[in-house]
């Protein structure tokens, strides 16, 4: 069977994105090792390092869907296979799924998350054409009609998908306040790294490790910085781990924090597991650090990141517009002094999310393999 994965922009310089793709590569591979899988990546090393075929990345890197439809007609299947594309890029992957379904070809979508707030690059009046909405008071009925033409294009392209599975309750709830209610919950695909661990310990008990989003940077960079100093005081390490090793690195490094130098996923995971606690911005950094058994403090940058912390019981330090960085430094001092519940919630929050993704991985498969 040949399968075709794509729909968020691999290849880019996104440790998370490249973390779900290895992630779903090697989940495939275990439950169907006949299969032959190509990727759609900017990224041609990919091919070596995964072992799989490469195909231009169709909707991402400036390269148009146009062409996209012949690509995938040479497969079986196609998948959607991760991020947070619902509501971050939701139009260029409704594309590439439609242009699949058109050249008749089976889709799926796999391990998708869905935040309360759409992209506002996308779905907010902005520039010269929102001032002028606004002087008329029309921006709140241009945006409304986005999301409208939006949930018509989800309702018209997902129906049509052989299986939708997101990553998490909160992202099927907000789907099915867009329409579609048959949407099912797994996990987010990037847990698997956990697997073969086995039981991690932080090596080093007052390094922390921190990521700032570039692509959405907290307000209060000079709170950030103090927060770092803070940290530094009390004698603990900060080093950068930065998701997106250019564009993070610059901003974790405006605040006096050297970053590490290995950025795969493999890597940022090891780092992370060397850390008494990882303080992030950044969803897939929380997950990785998670995956290692470190605990984790999140800034959050949209719904997937209070999503994901629910599972453990914990919430957000703030957001990125609102963060009070005193309080997270408190709280990260609480932290390196020992969390005695961390473990516990560890393991309850591991043992649900593996057994959903286990029970929708043997979904995926069966829907797969039917013709």
């Amino acid at each position: 069977m040949k399968i075709l994965l794509g729909g968020i922009p691999l290849g880019c310089d996104n440790v998370g994105d490249e973390a779900i793709l290895a992630s779903v590569v090697g989940l495939l591979r275990g439950s169907m090792p006949d299969a032959e899988i190509t990727v759609c990546t900017n990224d041609p090393l990919t091919a070596g390092r995964l072992s799989v075929a490469v195909a231009r990345p169709y909707g991402f890197a400036g390269v148009p869907v146009f062409g996209f439809g012949h690509e995938a007609a040479r497969h079986d299947a196609y998948v959607w296979c991760g991020a947070t594309g619902l509501s971050d890029y939701p139009d260029t992957a409704l594309d590439l799924l439609d242009a699949a379904q058109r050249a008749g070809v089976r889709t799926y979508v796999w391990g998708v998350g869905m935040d309360d707030e759409l992209n506002p690059a996308f779905f907010k009046a902005s520039g010269r054409r929102g001032r002028i909405l606004r002087a008329f008071g029309l921006s709140g009925l241009y945006e409304r009609a986005l999301r409208q033409r939006l949930r018509r294009r989800i309702m018209g392209i997902l129906p049509r998908c052989r299986g939708v599975w997101l990553r998490d309750a909160g992202s099927v709830g907000v789907l099915a306040g867009m329409g579609y209610g048959a949407a099912r919950v797994a996990a987010d695909s990037a847990i698997a790294m956990a697997r073969g661990l086995g039981e991690t310990a932080a090596h080093r008990p007052m390094r922390v490790g921190l990521c700032i989003s570039a692509q959405r940077k907290v307000r209060d960079m000079d709170g950030a910085g103090g927060f770092v100093a803070t940290l530094r005081s009390a004698g603990a390490e900060v080093i950068g781990i930065p998701m997106n090793p250019k564009t993070d690195r610059h901003v974790l490094e405006s605040i006096g924090v050297a970053c590490i130098g290995d950025t795969e996923p493999a890597d940022v995971q090891r780092a992370a597991g060397e850390c008494a606690l990882v303080v992030s911005s950044r969803l897939h950094l929380l997950i990785l650090a998670a995956n290692a058994g470190t605990p984790i403090v999140g800034i959050e940058r949209g719904s997937k990141i209070r999503n994901w912390l629910a599972e453990f019981g914990l919430a957000p330090d703030g957001t990125v517009a609102d963060c009070d960085w005193h309080a997270v430094a408190a709280h990260s001092l609480r932290v390196l002094r020992g969390d005695p519940e961390w473990p516990a919630a560890r393991a309850a929050a591991y043992a649900r999310m593996d057994g959903r993704l286990d029970s929708a991985l043997a979904e995926f498969t069966r829907a797969l393999r039917t013709p």
